[in-house]
Order: C-alpha cells, then structure tokens, then sequence
C-alpha cells in the first residue's frame, strides 16, 4: 500500500495527540529541508524561481546561458546563496591537473623535483629500504658476466665442498679441521 497525501499520521506533544495529512508533511519537509524539485526550460526561467530552501533542485532544459554548459541540460541544487551545478548532459567540469614533475640524478640520491610542490629525495637503497643504487654498487653489478642461468645456492655449495686428506696420519704433516689445512713437522716420519 502506497502512502497518498489524504493519509493521516498521528502526532504527540506534550501529551495531546493530533492527527495532521501525508500533504501536510511533505509541504513542510520540502519548505524547511528542501526537496522541492523544479522542471525549467533556461537559466533565466531557474534565477526566477522564489522562495527556494537549502537543497531544492532544478531541472534546467536549457542550460547553455552557464558558461560552464556547451548545449543541453543541467540540474542545479540551491545551496541557500547561489545555485551549485551537480550533473549536465555533456558531464561534470573536472579540472585534472597537477605539478610538472622532473627528476635531479646525484651520485648519492636522487631528487624528484615539482613544479607545484615539494621536491622528494630517494635515498640509497639498504638492506632494510628500497631506494636507489649508487654507483659502485651499478659497477659491482656491471662486472658480473653469467651466460646461463646460475642457482646461487648450488654455486656456493660446491665451492665450499669438503676438504679431504690423503695418505695416513703417521705419513702426512697436514691436518684438518674445518675448512682450514695445518701443517705439523712433528707428524712427519724421522728419516733411517
């Protein structure tokens, strides 16, 4: 069941109960909140309308007297001083824009500078941030020549495989431990 302005609502105060019209209602919402809504052909038609309350809406045909509207429609909403424009057929003005942006090399940051704004600094990355490499470490790098895929972890463990001694303790003056090779004279065998 739809609500019609001939329905009665009940109202209470201080103790009286009254009995006011959906009409009532909707005519003091729309003087006092502002939902009016106006259907206009031009913005002459629109600066004409009286008595408009905060949040009222117009819907101008013609909107083309706003230097802001090419041609076709726009909708207003009364703001209490002036008209705001919320949609128009053409869309909204957006105006994008933004700082210049350029970039300061430095063989210890570089700058990012702005035209608008505030220049931002990018430091030297470490093992804890992201940042930028100096140049040493660009020559490090630079010198690094692999022609094949490489597994790092496999390269380092077969050049740090195990050391191992030949010969017997009593023949050989070498001893291990580790990856570290001594050398006793007193393991060696005295001569006949």
């Amino acid at each position: 069941m739809a609500l019609q302005g001939s329905d009665y609502f009940v109202i209470e105060r201080a103790g009286a109960v009254y009995h006011t019209l959906g009409s009532d209602i909707l005519a003091y919402v729309e003087e006092n909140i502002g939902t009016s809504q106006f259907d206009v052909a031009d913005i002459t038609a629109r600066n004409a309308i009286s008595n408009l309350s905060i949040g009222d809406r117009v819907f101008v045909l013609d909107a083309s007297a706003d230097a802001t509207v090419s041609t076709g429609w726009a909708i207003y909403v009364w703001r209490g001083a002036a008209f705001t424009k919320v949609a128009e057929e053409e869309g909204l003005d957006v105006v994008a824009g933004g700082a210049n942006l350029g970039y300061t090399a430095s063989p210890t940051q570089g700058t990012v500078t702005s035209s608008s704004g505030t220049n931002a600094t990018i430091p030297v990355a470490n093992v804890t941030n992201a940042g930028l490499m100096v140049p040493a470490q660009f020559d490090k790098l630079g010198n690094i020549t692999v022609t094949g895929a490489v597994n790092l972890d496999t390269l380092a463990g077969a050049s740090h495989a195990a050391v191992t001694l030949g010969g017997t303790t009593n023949s050989n003056p070498l001893t291990l431990s580790g990856q570290t090779l001594n050398f006793s004279i007193s393991q060696l065998t005295a001569a006949p």
